[in-house]
């Protein structure tokens, strides 16, 4: 599993290397105050970079820790595909219903479910977390990137044109 885990962050980051330098070629009318063609793709694949990078080295950091581990793999394995699956199916639950509920009556509940998949158990630390989530994202897209989120239909229409 050590080499595997190793072989994918390494393809991972050189892909994202190589493709970083194709979207460094991304040339486009910058508008004041507006973010060009290759902002992004760049920013998504400097971040897949570093995120391969802290994998591979807790990938190490998991291989010296592993030695002195009592726990049965059969159970350590049948959990995490439970937490898989579940994840799985919130993810695509979440999708469905977005363009339903919209955004910003959604996405806290989210937030909050996939916490208590991870295992979070303060309430008040799940609250402030999502709320402030959403409240950055839509700040993000809305006001800097000028990216509008999905509002819903009916009632969450109403909602979401308070907020946004």
């Amino acid at each position: 599993m050590f080499k595997g885990e190793i072989t994918i962050c390494g393809v991972i980051f050189f892909a994202s290397l190589y493709l970083y330098t194709i979207a460094a070629s991304y040339k486009g009318h910058e508008i004041y105050g507006k973010l060009g063609p290759g902002f992004w793709p760049k920013f998504i694949l400097i971040a897949m970079m570093i995120l391969s990078l802290w994998v591979g080295v807790d990938a190490f950091r998991a291989r010296k820790k592993s030695a002195g581990e009592k726990i049965s793999e059969a159970v350590k394995s049948a959990g995490s595909r439970i937490r898989f699956f579940s994840a799985l199916i919130l993810i695509i639950a979440y999708l469905i219903l977005i363009n339903i509920i919209g955004f910003i009556a959604l996405t806290p509940f989210f937030l909050i479910a996939f916490m208590i998949l991870l295992g979070e158990k303060s309430w008040f630390w799940m609250i402030i977390l999502s709320v402030g989530m959403t409240i950055l994202i839509i700040l993000a897209f809305t006001q800097a990137m000028y990216v509008p989120l999905p509002r819903g239909i009916g009632i969450f229409h109403k909602f979401s044109v308070l907020f946004y």
